[in-house]
This record gives structure tokens, C-alpha cells and sequence, in this order.
């Protein structure tokens, strides 16, 4: 399978996870071939990645300019010298009206890239980004305790959009989108199986948190709330503030575990995923055989938001925090009393090889990350 100096295109590489993998595909030797929506995105990801790889040798980046990633053809000029591709274009967001506002791009973008891949014989492997929403009924109360594996689908989602349509919840909108895009992937797998160059392989990040170092954020003349226009809005370097911070996730963070005034707290329990992590999956499924035709689950860490209280307090760290969210004698771990869902992790450990960040390894480097920012002054004391 790849290994360096092969050539990977990725798409969405502007995005959070995106720039991860970009990230991670240079420091390991790879060739990468970043694609964006807009000229003015391509030269703040190009100045980005040099700043954060100064001695990057030349000619191993390079950022395209795809602006209507939905029509087709949209890839075809840039596989042609492609070994792997990477796929994370997608709206992440829950306020769109219109269920096709979530559908057409994630179901068009990604058959136009499995399309545009299989007209490459040089395209050995697909990875596409998906969701552990398109496994898991996560708005529909669970009657008992439920591990969820990669052998399931949300189609409970799907089926609650099609009966209810524009005035479904924005996250059932979003994880049907997933549904259907995924769904429609390994259909194209399957139907073309033995005419395929590439083997496909999808990757199911939940919550998705971790260090900012890489992360872009809202253009600084739009800090406002996340709506679907900022989400548009030109990429400038790292985050300056915590109001600059662009992705859902790090703003659940932020406000969740280092706000002042502090948020209202979320007291149901969740799972996430290292964002670190999640670029180490996308890029074993390029490298390893056994990714070959496979789903995997990046959800691994079960957790309460006390959890991280707690662990800040026994680590030492931020005394502040300690003052607004008082840590309690035991982790509420594995102590729920109520039914919960929780995802496997076995099979990215067994074929991928995959070790996961825990939370306290999470929270101790977004800590130094925004300390070195001089966000958490008013945790210090």
C-alpha cells in the first residue's frame, strides 16, 4: 500500500481535520496535494503549512483551487499522479433549514471524488472521512446501555428526515447526510468491484477535540456566532482569541471546560476522539492492507465534562478551574446510572494498530495551547 514519497490529494484540507492530515502526510514524507473552494483559502493554508513546516523541501505541497467541488469532473485534473486520497469536504454544521442543504454536498462531493478516482488507475486507495452519526441513533434515548460497532447504520436518522423533512433536528439532518454520502460510496464500491484501481476505506470520528495548533478560525472582521456564512468566510492563520475559533467542537470545549463566565453545564455523558488520533486513522488506511474495504470507529473516550474537571484537578493544573467546576471525589465514569451509548474501538486497535490519546493527555496539551496563547489567565490563580 503507500508509503513515502507517494502522492495523496486531500480535500476539505482547510478544515480542522484537514489541516491534521495535511500536517501529519508532510511530516512523515508524503507529497500532498491540498484542495480548497477559493484562491484567497489556498494562499492562507500555503502560508499556514510553511510556517508550521519551514524546511518542507520544495515541491512537496501544493494547494489547488477546486470552486465547485459538487459539479462534475470536478477532480479529474488533479488525480492523475495521485497514489491516495483523503476526503473530508463536508458542512459540519447543525443549523441548515433544508435537508438537501446537507445532502447534496455531502452525497455529490463525495461520489465526485470516488468518480474522479476511478477513472485513475494510478489511485490505489480512498479514505472518506465519515461520522459516528452515521452509525448511531444519538437523539433517540436509548432503553439500555448500547455499544455501537461499525456493522450498523443510522438509518433511523434517514428515516426521521424523510417523515419529517425541514423541521427534523439539525443533527438528524447532518447524520443522514452521512448516511446517504457513505451509503452511496460503498454502493459504487460494490456495484464497480473488480473495474476499481482503489480500495475504499471510511473513517468515523465522533466528537472530535484536541490541540489548536493547526487550527483556522473565522475570518477576524465576522467573530460572531457559527452560522453557515462564517463558515464560508476566508481562513486566516490560528485562532487569536476563543472568539476566533471557527470548529463546533473546540467551541464546545472552550466553553464547556475554560469559559469565564462558565457555560451551563452539559451533564449527560459523550465520547471523543483526539483530533491527532483521527489524523494517525486516516493515514494507517491509506498505508495498511487491512484497511482494505473497511469502516472504522474513532470514538474512544467516554467521558462527563466532571471527568475533565477532575483530571485537571488531579494533574495539577489550572488551580482556577478547580474554583468554578469543583472536582468530586470519584469519576463519573462507567457510573451512570441511566442508559448510555458507547463505541467500540477494538477493531482500530487490532487492524489498525491504533493506541488512543486518552482525556488526560487531550486536556494537558490544549491546556499548554492555550496557556501559550494567553487565553487562560483567568484559570491561572
Amino acid at each position: 500500500m503507500l508509503s513515502p514519497p507517494d502522492k495523496v490529494f486531500v480535500t476539505g484540507a482547510n478544515g480542522y481535520i484537514g489541516c491534521w492530515i495535511v500536517h501529519e502526510l508532510l511530516d512523515k514524507g508524503y507529497f500532498v496535494r491540498a484542495a480548497v473552494r477559493t484562491d484567497e483559502k489556498a494562499r492562507t493554508l500555503s502560508s499556514l503549512i510553511t510556517s508550521k513546516h519551514p524546511a518542507l523541501p520544495p515541491g512537496s505541497f501544493e494547494c489547488v483551487v477546486v470552486p465547485e467541488m459538487l459539479t462534475d469532473g470536478a477532480f479529474d485534473n488533479f488525480l492523475g499522479d495521485i497514489q491516495g486520497v483523503i476526503h473530508t469536504a463536508t458542512p459540519v454544521t447543525f443549523d441548515l433549514e433544508d435537508p438537501e442543504d446537507y445532502n447534496v454536498p455531502a452525497v455529490n462531493g463525495t461520489m465526485g471524488i470516488i468518480k474522479a478516482a476511478a477513472k485513475h488507475k494510478n489511485v490505489k486507495r480512498v479514505v472518506v472521512t465519515s461520522s459516528t452519526g452515521a452509525i448511531a441513533e444519538t437523539l433517540r434515548a436509548p432503553e439500555e446501555t448500547r455499544i455501537y460497532t461499525e456493522d450498523e447504520w443510522n438509518d433511523y436518522a434517514v428515516e426521521t428526515v424523510s417523515r419529517l423533512g425541514k423541521a427534523a433536528p439539525g443533527f438528524e439532518k447532518y447524520s443522514a447526510s452521512k448516511v446517504l454520502s457513505e451509503k452511496a460510496a460503498w454502493e459504487f464500491c460494490q456495484e464497480n468491484k473488480g473495474r476499481l484501481s482503489f480500495e475504499l476505506c471510511t473513517i468515523l470520528p465522533g466528537w472530535v477535540f484536541g490541540v489548536n495548533t493547526l487550527l483556522p478560525s473565522f475570518s477576524p472582521h465576522a467573530p460572531g456566532p457559527l452560522t453557515q456564512n462564517s463558515l464560508s468566510q476566508p481562513l486566516p492563520d490560528d485562532p487569536k482569541s476563543p472568539a476566533d475559533i471557527s470548529t463546533v467542537s473546540a467551541r464546545v470545549v472552550w466553553g464547556q471546560a475554560f469559559a469565564m463566565p462558565p457555560a451551563e453545564p452539559f451533564l449527560v455523558d459523550f465520547s471523543f476522539v483526539d483530533v491527532r488520533d483521527v489524523a494517525e486513522m486516516h493515514i494507517r488506511a491509506l498505508e495498511m492492507e487491512a484497511a482494505a474495504g473497511e469502516r472504522f470507529l474513532a470514538n474512544p473516550n467516554l467521558c462527563t465534562w466532571q471527568d475533565w474537571y477532575n483530571a485537571a484537578h488531579a494533574m495539577g493544573i489550572l488551580p482556577g478551574l478547580s474554583k468554578i467546576h469543583p472536582p468530586t471525589t470519584t469519576s463519573t465514569e462507567g457510573k451512570a446510572s441511566y442508559p448510555r451509548l458507547e463505541y467500540s474501538s477494538e477493531k482500530a486497535k487490532k487492524k489498525l494498530g491504533m493506541v488512543f490519546r486518552p482525556l488526560e493527555v487531550t486536556l494537558r496539551d490544549m491546556v499548554d495551547d492555550f496557556r501559550k496563547r494567553g487565553w487562560l489567565e483567568h484559570l491561572e490563580v
